[in-house]
């Protein structure tokens, strides 16, 4: 974790969630780890350098986290709570997450996950909601003609 990640307050996070972020970063580096050995698909190189808020629901409960890839797609700056300058939103359930956490490669589990639509990521401001809905449409076009 680093202090350079801006985030706010977590008084809202719900009471599993510190739990989960303390199982995430206790992930994070088996995680760096694995993801250069890896094709992460069609998003993979898009990745690079974005800031990201994750949000993680369960029912009706929603917690967030927020990290920074760094320009090989490493997990770098895991924070509870949202930054204020994300340029990326990636949402899941809690079951999800917890399957990347317990995989033995979470970075396949995660690459997994959002090619089976269980995580969506969508672009934050004009230029990176346009971008990223263009590589959702092209990555449900494979997945429709099995190309992913």
């Amino acid at each position: 974790m680093s202090a350079a990640a801006p985030a706010v307050a977590q008084s809202d996070q719900p009471a599993w969630a510190a739990d989960l972020y303390d199982r995430t970063e206790g992930m994070v580096e088996v995680y760096n780890g694995n993801v250069s050995k890896i094709d992460l698909g069609v998003a993979g190189d898009q990745l690079a350098n974005e800031r990201v808020n994750f949000r993680i629901s369960d029912g009706d409960e929603e917690a967030v986290f927020s990290f920074r890839m760094d320009g090989n797609n490493r997990i770098t700056q895991l924070s509870p709570g949202p930054r204020d300058d994300a340029t990326l939103v990636m949402e899941t359930d809690r079951e999800t997450v917890e399957g990347i956490i317990e995989a033995r490669n979470p970075a396949a589990a995660f690459r997994d996950a959002v090619l089976d639509d269980e995580i969506t990521i969508s672009g934050v401001g004009a230029v990176n909601g346009v971008k990223w809905s263009a590589i959702n449409v092209v990555s449900d076009a494979a997945r429709v003609f099995d190309l992913i």
